[in-house]
C-alpha cells in the first residue's frame, strides 16, 4: 500500500494517456445530468502512532527529559453507501467523455487495536520498588478505534469505449479512470489506564489516584482517491458502474494531552489511514 501511495498519481496519468490514445474509441455515456446510488466495500488500513513527550522544562515526572513512542496497525473491511449527482461532457472534437460529480456517503465498520505500554527502562532499572502498572510520564497502554462516519467529495472521470469492450459487454459499455478529493469525518477513540501521580499509586487499581478513562476525537480528514471503472447500460436511461479505487488519508496530529499544566506531559496521536475498495454504482440519466 505504501508503494501505491507514491506511485498512484503516475498510474492514473498513464491510464489517462492510454485511454486518450487507444484506437476505436467512441463515447459510452450520453452528455447531460445524472443522479445515482452507490454501495462499497473497502479494505481500510489504519496505523496510529503515539508520542509521549516529557521534555518540558517544568515536567515533574520521574521520566523527565525522556520521550516514548510506539505505533500499531489494523486492517478491517468496512462498508459504505451514498447518493451522487453529476454531469457528463462529450466534447465534439474528442472521442472521450468527461464527467464531474459530487457525492455524499455514509460508512460502517471500524479498525481497532492496542498501543503498547512503553515502560521507562531508566526508571525501572534504578528502583526495585516501582509498581508494575503504568506510571506518570510513561507511554500508557491505549486501546484505540478508528471509525469513518460520513464523507463527501468531488470526483472527475475520464473515459471512452475501446473496441475490445464492445465485443465483450455490448456497444454502449465504457472504461474510465477516476480521480477525486474527499472530506471524511472520522472518530478516533481511546481507552486508557495508569497512575498519573508521582508517588506511583501504591494501592494500584484500588488507589484513589489511579486513572481509568476514555477519550474521543472527531476529525475531518482530507483524502485523495484514484481508480478505474467499468460502465455498462442496464435499461432505458439506466447505467451500472463497477469501480476499484484507492484512498489515501492525509495524516492528522491529534493533541490529546498538552504540556501547559502539571505534570507538563505532551501526548500526540497520529492516525494514518488508507484503503482499497470496490464500489457498485447505479446511475439514472436525464
Amino acid at each position: 500500500m505504501k508503494l501505491f501511495k507514491r506511485s498512484g498519481d503516475f498510474s492514473v496519468l498513464a491510464c489517462v494517456v492510454a485511454l486518450a490514445g487507444a484506437p476505436g474509441f467512441s463515447s459510452a455515456m450520453e452528455e447531460g445530468f445524472y443522479m445515482g446510488l452507490s454501495a462499497s466495500a473497502e479494505n481500510l488500513d489504519v496505523t496510529p502512532s503515539r508520542i509521549t513527550d516529557n521534555t518540558h522544562s517544568m515536567n515533574a515526572t520521574t521520566s523527565r527529559g525522556r520521550t516514548f513512542s510506539t505505533r500499531d496497525s489494523d486492517t478491517q473491511t468496512t462498508s459504505g453507501f451514498g447518493i451522487l449527482a453529476g454531469y457528463t461532457f462529450c466534447p465534439s472534437n474528442r472521442e472521450l467523455y468527461l464527467s464531474a460529480e459530487i457525492d455524499l456517503a455514509y460508512h460502517g465498520g471500524k479498525a481497532r487495536g492496542r498501543l503498547a505500554w512503553i515502560k521507562d527502562s531508566v526508571l525501572r532499572a534504578g528502583a526495585n520498588n516501582v509498581p508494575d502498572w503504568p506510571q506518570s510520564g510513561e507511554g500508557w497502554p491505549d486501546d484505540w478505534t478508528f471509525e469513518q462516519n460520513r464523507s463527501y467529495g468531488l470526483t472527475l472521470r475520464l473515459g471512452g469505449q475501446p473496441d475490445f469492450l464492445i465485443s465483450m459487454l455490448g456497444p454502449d459499455s465504457g472504461l474510465y479512470v477516476l480521480a477525486g478529493v474527499r472530506r471524511i469525518e472520522a472518530e478516533y477513540s481511546l481507552s486508557f489506564e495508569g497512575c498519573p501521580e508521582d508517588d506511583g499509586c501504591p494501592d494500584g487499581r484500588e488507589d484513589e489516584s489511579y486513572a481509568q478513562g476514555s477519550d474521543r476525537t472527531d476529525t475531518d480528514y482530507t483524502a485523495w482517491t484514484a481508480g478505474l471503472g467499468l460502465h455498462t447500460p442496464v435499461g432505458d436511461r439506466l447505467g451500472m458502474q463497477v469501480e476499484m479505487y484507492y484512498t489515501n488519508y492525509e495524516e492528522e496530529n491529534l493533541l490529546l494531552l498538552d504540556d501547559k499544566g502539571p505534570p507538563h506531559i505532551r501526548v500526540v496521536h497520529s492516525p494514518d489511514a488508507d484503503g482499497i475498495g470496490l464500489r457498485l454504482r447505479l446511475l439514472r440519466y436525464f
